[in-house]
Order: C-alpha cells, then sequence, then structure tokens
C-alpha cells in the first residue's frame, strides 16, 4: 500500500511502509526514507511523501518478444531496488520466436522481491514439422522439439490464477516412404517408390511454425505427390500432408504426423504400406516445458499450465 496521498502523515506511517514495525526508530534524513520520499538531498517535508509506494507497480499491456522481466521493468521506470509488482494485462501475448529462447526470462537481482500476476500468455515457441522420407533406404528426421515459456531463475511469487503459461507444442515427424522391390544379386534394389508427407508444425505463439516439406523422388507412376505439413500457429498446431500413392493396389507412402498442441509431443508420422520396404518415418518433436527454474517460484495460484514444470 502507499503513503496518504492528502493530510497528515505520521512517522508510524513510513515506518509501515518501509514494512519496519510502526515503533522503530525513524527519522526523516535517513536514507530510507529520502528514498521513498524521492528527495535524495536538501530540505525534505511529510508532504513529499503523498502517495509514495515502497514497490514499483507496472503492467505489461502490449505483446513481447523473447522478454526479460528486469529489462522491461527497468524501462517502466523501477529503481532497481524497490519491490517490484509485475503484471501482464489480459489479452496480452508474452512469447518467443526461438525454440531456444524462453518466452520470458525472470533473472538477476530483485533486492526487495518480486511478484508476477499473469493475466495473459507466456508462451514458448514451437517445433517446426520434419521433411517427409524420400525414395530410397532412408528414414525421416524427427520433429523439433517446443520451447520453453517462462524460465525463472531468481526468487519470485507469481500468481497465475487468470493466466496461461505454456511450452511450444512439439513438431510432428515425416511420414515413411513407400518403396517396392526386391532383392538381387547386388542386394536390395527399388523398382518403384512415392515419397512421404510432411510432418505439422507444433502450437505456438505469435510466431508461427512450419509443416515439413514432402519427400523427395519418385520410380513409376503415381496417383497423387505426397505434400507438405501445415506450420502452427497461437490458435493449433498443423496437420502431417499426405504421402505419394501408387495407381493402383492400394501402395502409399505415410502421411506426417501432426503437431503437437502446447506443452505437447507432436505425432511420429505414418508407416507406408509397401510390398518390400518402408523407409520409417520420423518421430514426433517432445513438448517444450511450461516453467524451469519451478524450485524458485513460490505460486500463489498455479492456473493453466501446459508442458512439465522443472
Amino acid at each position: 500500500m502507499a503513503l496518504p496521498s492528502s493530510g497528515p502523515i505520521s512517522l508510524n506511517n513510513v515506518n509501515v511502509e518501509l514494512g519496519l514495525s510502526g515503533t522503530t526508530s525513524i527519522n526523516m534524513n535517513q536514507a530510507s526514507v529520502r528514498t521513498l520520499f524521492g528527495v535524495p538531498s536538501g530540505a525534505i517535508r511529510m508532504s513529499d511523501g503523498y502517495g509514495k509506494s515502497n514497490e514499483f507497480a507496472f503492467a505489461i499491456s502490449s505483446n513481447q518478444v523473447n522478454a526479460n522481466l528486469r529489462s522491461l521493468a527497468t524501462s517502466a521506470g523501477w529503481d532497481q531496488s524497490t519491490k517490484l509488482i509485475a503484471t501482464i494485462n489480459g489479452g496480452v501475448y508474452v512469447y518467443s520466436n526461438s525454440t531456444g529462447t524462453p518466452g520470458l526470462t525472470i533473472n538477476g537481482s530483485f533486492p526487495n522481491g518480486v511478484t508476477l500476476v499473469n493475466n495473459g500468455y507466456i508462451l514458448g515457441m514451437g517445433g517446426n514439422g520434419s521433411t517427409g522420407c524420400s525414395v530410397g533406404f532412408t528414414s525421416a528426421s524427427p520433429g523439433d522439439s517446443g520451447g520453453t515459456a517462462l524460465s525463472v531463475s531468481s526468487a519470485t511469487t507469481i500468481n497465475n490464477a487468470s493466466g496461461v503459461i505454456a511450452g511450444g507444442g512439439g513438431g510432428g515427424g515425416g511420414g515413411g516412404a513407400l518403396n517396392e522391390g526386391g532383392v538381387g544379386k547386388s542386394g536390395p534394389y527399388i523398382q518403384y517408390g512415392w515419397a512421404a508427407g510432411g510432418g505439422g508444425g507444433g502450437q505456438t505463439g505469435l510466431s508461427n511454425t512450419a509443416g515439413g516439406g514432402p519427400g523427395g523422388g519418385t520410380f513409376g507412376q503415381r496417383s497423387r505427390d505426397p505434400q507438405a505439413g501445415s506450420g502452427g500457429d497461437v490458435n493449433g498446431a498443423g496437420g502431417g500432408g499426405i504421402g505419394g500413392a501408387a495407381p493402383n493396389a492400394g501402395y502409399y507412402a505415410g502421411q506426417g504426423g501432426s503437431g503437437g498442441s502446447w506443452g505437447s509431443s507432436g505425432a511420429r508420422g505414418q508407416d507406408g504400406r509397401a510390398y518390400f520396404y518402408n523407409g520409417p518415418p520420423g518421430n514426433g518433436g517432445s513438448g517444450g516445458s511450461a516453467v524451469t527454474g519451478n524450485g524458485n517460484i513460490t505460486w500463489t495460484n498455479t492456473g493453466t499450465r501446459y508442458g512439465g514444470i522443472s
């Protein structure tokens, strides 16, 4: 709470605002009082303390990418010493555009403590889908893993009653190729082959993920070409692209796996249906963590969180 904005102010009021006992010895010239009143030197009056508070409160009212709470607070006028109370407003996104960078980082020095009230969204970057398996004796790569939403390495109190904290969704794995052939004197050979579909991108923040491209190569006629997976965005994950197919006999390459929703792994790509050899599909990427550094956090409300807490 703040000192009165009008009328009398007592030294008892000042002690309480400074977090001291009301009967603690105090004088107007001591550093803590001058800091609270905003009068570093010279004459100081009780009226200089009108409305002053021993905490700095500010709101994050616009979308932020790769944010650092200490930097945001300093830019808003925080003196880097007073107790800090930061509020992310409803409908505001604090997000990442890289799976290697958290959406919000809380680190550094907060001498008198820091409290974060999240009424918006703190989101990690989702993983991209992987490319579908190409024709040949190869395998599809796994989808990319999602990134962390919130990283905390300083003692912090968090109220997430009305907010969402979510790691990015993992990217879907590429589908498996269809390779039809046999074994000759020189070993296995491919007579017909169709490439697989790409994996879908994971659900993310305001920086969209990409779907994986289709695999390459075709041996023989086909009734359809493989397709890329679709990208993910803040509203949902992308789907996997369909695989190439033979014109008859129901042979087809695998579809890419769907991307994962916030904090969840992407799906493994589907196997192709083959007479001789399937190029293996890729696994889905793992979902990103909602929180790392949980041991530094005191939760007053955990609210909605998607992804690991560590």
